[in-house]
């Protein structure tokens, strides 16, 4: 799923669970405080020397997230001045490949950055990484926010410990539903009122890019998670459920009737991505359901719609099992430590200390949510993510998007199903039968 840079850089083939993933009690604790866990040494002895070695996906200067990486890392070497990170970084795809390749001929790094669910699962089916749950003190995991271990669980284990929160919200701009006096939408019936209403003004309710497909999916994924409830999907989606349950029709008839209330323009079928939410972030559409990256965007200071947009959770559907406090998205982003590590113990106090501080500085920084919880003045952060931050506070599950928890051919199938249904060339029952055909049946 293209998902603009947050999830460019995070989400790839995530097998995700929708709950918060109870995990087994610990003993071992390397170390716990942000001022890096600086090196013990018993009796004033010299601390050894030690270089840990480091690949990660953060070092082009227009990358958000190097700024944050860089003190990170900078920070943990001047509080242990006796080990040293030698880095190693390269652009997300050719970092895939490469990071692949690595775990393959058994020569990863001490410390890497990877992606939690799916793609890392080969790493821990091949026993090429650390497994944490003796070093996660309840301390550690009580700064975690709910769900955030999720993806990075593997049969009850822990193996990474993740940074980025990225959610799924309604963004809208309240400017236009004032000016207009539109009710901002709690309900589905208001969600229809609202969109009946602005159409009837002559404006487009919500911006989204057919072309795109993936922009279509997160609205159809979000009210399928308001339909079947986190469980349902997960487990339907993994090939343990039914697109057959009377939940998926339903998600479908709604997403229909959204499409023929005239949520959408006529022509968004061949616009793109970029160009759809030009309008949006120009303060001429009100609506827009996209990723917990847009915050940064409609925040920022050149923003036209600076001040004007605020998120929102998408509201219940009638005869849906899910509720607003379930969201779509979720910690995907993580730092994992190699089981062949000269240095393992070195290395598993620098992934907690990187992961929780990478958390903070790229919060401070507005380029994404914390999966930590954070102690930082908000004041200095963008008001817009904030918004969105405080939305999540009281979140009960974080199911990750479809187009990421189904697998290669799967993936096509679903958003090639869910275009035709959005250009009204399939029925919500044929886009359910396409979707049972993932199933081989």
């Amino acid at each position: 799923m293209n998902k603009v840079s947050v999830t460019k850089r995070g989400v790839a083939l995530i097998l995700a669970g929708a709950l918060t993933v109870g995990m087994a009690a610990c003993g071992k604790n390397t170390t716990n405080n942000n001022a890096a866990g600086t090196t013990n040494n018993a009796g004033g002895n010299k601390a050894k020397n030690v270089e840990i070695k480091f690949s990660h996906i953060w070092g082009s200067a227009a990358d958000p997230f190097t700024p944050a990486a860089k003190k990170v890392i900078e920070d943990y070497q001047t509080a242990n001045p006796n080990v040293k990170i030698a880095v190693d970084t390269n652009e997300n795809e050719a970092y895939k490949t490469k990071i692949k390749a690595m775990a393959a001929a058994n020569e990863l790094p001490d410390i890497f950055s990877t992606w939690g669910g799916g793609f890392s699962q080969p790493f821990i089916q091949s026993k090429s990484v650390v497994q944490l749950d003796q070093y996660l003190t309840d301390d550690i995991k009580n700064k975690l926010v709910n769900g955030a271990l999720t993806n990075v669980t593997y049969d009850g284990k822990v193996y990474g410990l993740p940074f980025f929160l990225s959610v799924g919200a309604m963004f809208v701009n309240t400017e236009l539903f004032d000016k207009n006096g539109v009710k901002v939408p709690t309900t589905w019936e208001e969600l229809l009122t609202a969109v009946k209403t602005f159409k009837a003004k002559g404006i487009t309710p919500m911006a989204v890019s057919g072309k795109d497909k993936w922009t279509i999916a997160m609205y159809f994924d979000v009210m399928a998670l308001r339909a079947a409830g986190p469980e349902k999907v997960t487990k339907t989606l993994t090939k343990q459920g039914s697109f057959k349950d009377p939940e998926f029709l339903n998600a479908a008839n709604r997403f229909k009737e959204l499409v023929d209330a005239g949520a959408f323009s006529k022509g968004a079928a061949g616009v793109s991505n970029d160009e759809a939410e030009v309008p949006f972030f120009e303060g001429k559409i009100p609506m827009m359901f996209k990723g917990s990256w847009t915050a940064g965007k409609a925040g920022s200071k050149d923003s036209k719609v600076a001040g004007k947009v605020k998120a929102i959770s998408f509201p219940s559907i009638p005869g849906g099992l899910g509720n607003p406090k379930q969201f779509t998205g979720g910690a995907v982003d993580a730092v994992m430590v190699s089981e062949n590590s000269k240095n393992k113990e070195e290395a598993i106090k620098f992934q907690i200390y990187f992961a929780e501080n990478m958390a903070k500085e790229s919060y401070l920084s507005g380029a994404s949510m914390p999966a930590w919880k954070t102690d930082v003045d908000e004041s200095k952060v963008n008001p817009s993510l904030v918004d969105v931050v405080n939305l999540t506070k009281d979140a009960e599950s974080y199911t990750i998007w479809w187009d990421t928890l189904l697998a290669g051919k799967d993936t096509e199938t679903y958003l090639n199903a869910l275009q035709e249904l959005f250009m009204g060339t399939k029925t919500p029952q044929q886009f359910v039968n396409s979707l049972q055909t993932i199933y081989g049946k």
